[in-house]
């Protein structure tokens, strides 16, 4: 009879947890790169040519709930640190999402992440964004997301750019049940 109770109290938690036919999901984006050696990006400024800027593009599972349903939030957190070796400028860090592999990078950025860097020292960037564009919100229902970053870097430097986390949390709502 107890066990029955706890069924019932547990299930009243789940349902009580989504409230207003809403669902809410952590995805951890960082574990995805990370297991494929791609959180980790040099950067030079300035890029000599034939020099990358960018990782290869990456695969993460998402969601793959369909689009019937609609997102309401997508909010992106984590931190990258640029550990600057050389030279004083910034860095720019930016993460790209797409649903085609081949043009993870011709479009805008999802968001960008900026640093003053001076040499020999490591500067943290932590990063919350909240994601306002309507295609890029729908985007995390497919089941798959191609993911890409690019450091650029301005002045006259060399370093690491060292993603430690990256986080979607997302809100969606109404049919995925």
């Amino acid at each position: 009879m107890r066990a029955k109770w706890l069924w019932v109290a547990a299930l009243a938690a789940v349902g009580a947890g989504c409230g207003e036919g809403r669902a809410i999901f952590d995805i951890d984006v960082f574990s995805f790169l990370s297991a494929a050696n791609a959180d980790t990006l040099p950067y030079i400024g300035p890029l000599p040519p034939g020099v990358p800027d960018t990782i290869p593009v990456q695969t993460v599972s998402s969601l793959g709930i369909g689009s019937s349903s609609l997102v309401d939030t997508v909010r992106l957190t984590g931190s990258v640190a640029f550990v600057n070796a050389t030279g004083t400028g910034s860095v720019t860090f930016s993460v790209y999402f797409d649903s085609v592999k081949s043009t993870v990078y011709t479009g805008t950025p999802a968001f960008s992440v900026s640093g003053a860097v001076t040499p020999g020292a490591t500067t943290p960037s932590p990063f919350a964004v909240d994601v306002i564009d309507p295609a890029m919100k729908q985007l995390v229902l497919a089941s798959t997301i191609y993911v890409g970053i690019r450091a650029s870097a301005t002045g006259t430097i060399q370093g690491v750019a060292k993603l430690s986390a990256l986080r979607a949390r997302i809100v969606v709502q109404d049919k995925i049940f």
